[in-house]
């Protein structure tokens, strides 16, 4: 447990949690972690710290799930699904496709050469909003992989999710279960 300034926990590491099942075979809530006092996990990570813990696995040749999702403070298992999440934006191929589209004679697309999926992807997506911008497309400033979704959602309402949000706690008998 790290407990910071004014004695109010800040982190709790290493817990061992409790798994509880009802035994009636219809109970609608089947089984549920048990949390300690203050314990149920909630964070929030911005689409940012997703794509460079994602850049450091895929563009740093000595990095690992483990050591990113230590360098970030989150999970190993946060860490591949972010790297699953962002492999599947766009296919490279695609997305080289419309880059060359947009700049037939300029910059060549990077050099996939070692480097995995998902940070090929962010590569391609910076080299798109670039060339977008170019070309007068209204991009907010900042990396490719933000922009690029933010003007989707803005011209299509189209949302990517990072991830969705624990499910609201159920309250059963003044007792919360999730």
């Amino acid at each position: 447990m790290v407990v910071g300034e004014g004695g109010q926990v800040e982190r709790v590491q290493d817990v061992p949690r409790h798994r509880a099942r009802c035994k009636e075979p219809e109970c609608e809530y089947g089984s549920w972690t048990i949390y300690e006092l203050g314990g149920y996990p909630h964070r929030a990570f911005t689409l940012a710290v997703a794509a460079a813990a994602i850049a450091e696995l895929t563009l740093d040749t000595g990095a690992t799930l483990t050591s990113v999702a230590r360098h970030w403070n989150c999970d190993r298992r946060t860490v591949a699904r972010w790297t699953t999440w962002i492999a599947g934006i766009a296919a490279p191929a695609a997305l080289a496709k419309l880059c060359s589209h947009l700049d037939p004679d300029g910059l060549p697309a990077p050099d996939p050469a070692g480097v995995a999926t998902p940070g090929l992807v962010l590569l391609l997506l910076e080299c798109l909003a670039r060339l977008l911008r170019v070309n007068g497309v209204p991009l907010e400033a900042g990396p490719g992989l933000g922009a690029i979704l933010r003007h989707q959602f803005e011209r299509f309402r189209t949302v990517s999710w990072l991830a969705r949000g624990s499910p609201a706690l159920r309250v059963v008998g003044g007792m919360a279960v999730g």
